[in-house]
């Protein structure tokens, strides 16, 4: 077993992974990430004993390069005994009928595919080979569209059934890994198109930060996110508690002003926003502005959220009021 072999084998171990027997299917791209990660998986699957299947989706964006993609895919699992397991989608036309990006597209056909072949084939946990490369350019996409600071968690390391082991490895170590092994691997080169928001920010602007700054950026990213998704398990705790507390509840739609009051504006904010996520609605800073500014002014003042929302501050309580269809806004 080659030393990397070792050091990815005792993370599993010392995160606790996989249990004895567990069936894990990987998300099989043929990429250098994913090509490393069921590699890994096969050096220590005999120490782990778990059962590998993998996953392929051809989008069928790239035509004879998607194939290829395929094709590439269904040996490499041959060739080692793997079940596959491929589906072809219209991603294109699909997106169009949608009227859905490309990138939405594929992703929801993806994890659709993964979710039905789990259910289908036994399948206990899914693993994608997201690294701190990818954990990078999420943190770094989410900042420039304006995140707050609990938006910087990044990818999480596991959720529900799909785990992420390879995210405190960087690209440079898994390609390290591939050549030491002599493993080929796909291409994709719409991966390096820089008008995708995401390549930019790959190819462009990591590379010239980690120039001045080598070999940390990546890792820095990798804890602000991890200590993001920390404060945010504490947080969503935290507010859980304060939505029981009396004055808080919501069970009527309202607060108590008084109790709101008591609380620092962060935490105003965050039930604020559990508020109108009752409602299905994400609110925007500014919207949580001005929630907030409700303590301070008068009764019979509101703030519209949308035509089907209003929140009023009445008397000794702030109210969320859902409007009618058809009922007149003009008061």
């Amino acid at each position: 077993m080659l030393a990397f072999e070792k050091k990815f084998l005792e993370h599993c171990q010392k995160r606790k992974f996989f249990e004895k027997g567990e069936r894990v299917l990987v998300a099989f791209s043929g990429g250098a990430d994913s090509t490393a990660l069921l590699h890994l998986l096969l050096a220590v699957r005999p120490v782990l004993k778990v059962e590998l299947g993998a996953a392929h989706c051809n989008f069928q964006l790239r035509a004879r390069a998607s194939l290829l993609d395929e094709r590439f895919c269904q040996k490499t699992c041959a060739s080692h005994g793997i079940p596959f397991f491929v589906e072809r989608f219209a991603t294109a036309e699909i997106a169009k009928a949608q009227k859905t990006s490309i990138e939405e597209t594929a992703r929801n056909l993806r994890y659709d595919f993964f979710q039905r072949v789990m259910q289908e084939h036994g399948y206990d946990t899914l693993v994608t080979a997201h690294q701190a490369n990818d954990n990078a350019e999420t943190v770094l996409f989410n900042l420039f569209r304006g995140a707050s600071l609990l938006g910087l968690g990044g990818i999480p390391e596991r959720r529900a059934h799909i785990l992420r082991p390879l995210l405190p490895f960087e690209r440079y170590e898994l390609l390290q890994y591939l050549h030491a092994r002599h493993l080929p691997y796909r291409i994709d080169r719409s991966n390096f198109d820089i008008d995708y928001d995401r390549n930019f920010i790959r190819h462009k602007v990591i590379p010239l930060l980690e120039q001045r700054f080598e070999h940390k950026l990546v890792p820095s990213l990798l804890r602000l996110s991890q200590n993001a998704a920390e404060l945010s398990e504490f947080v969503e705790h935290h507010i859980e508690t304060l939505l029981r507390k009396k004055g808080l509840s919501l069970s009527h739609n309202a607060f108590e002003v008084k109790t709101l009051q008591k609380l620092t504006l962060f935490e105003q904010k965050e039930l604020f926003k559990r508020a109108l996520k009752k409602f299905g609605l994400s609110p925007t800073a500014q919207q949580l502005q001005s929630l907030t500014n409700l303590l301070c002014l008068q009764s019979g003042r509101k703030v519209v959220i949308n035509s089907k929302l209003e929140v009023i501050r009445k008397g000794t309580h702030i109210y969320f009021v859902e409007k009618a269809a058809g009922e007149d806004h003009a008061r």
